[in-house]
């Protein structure tokens, strides 16, 4: 790693969100991902992650948020980082 970055960290919308600060280590390499969340990101939001759907549902004060993911936009980032 060639360092780390704290940075506030938003899920949800205007009006039904969740915030607080993730430490993000910075890696010199290419991919298709701007960051990888993990175990301890998890934690901190109570979030529960479902590889197989790509959704991400984080309590939020007026019910569940869900973050939902694309397989198309997945695979075209992971195409565009092999090229």
């Amino acid at each position: 790693p060639l360092g780390t970055i704290t940075l506030s960290i938003t899920f949800g919308d205007k009006v039904h969100y969740r915030k607080t600060s993730l430490s993000f280590e910075v890696m010199d390499f290419e991919g298709p991902y701007h960051a990888i969340l993990g175990r301890p990101s998890y934690t901190k939001f109570t979030a529960i992650p479902s590889y197989a759907y790509l959704k991400l549902k984080i309590p939020g004060p007026r019910g569940v948020i869900t973050i939902v993911g694309s397989f198309q936009d997945a695979y075209e980032c992971e195409r565009l980082a092999v090229e």
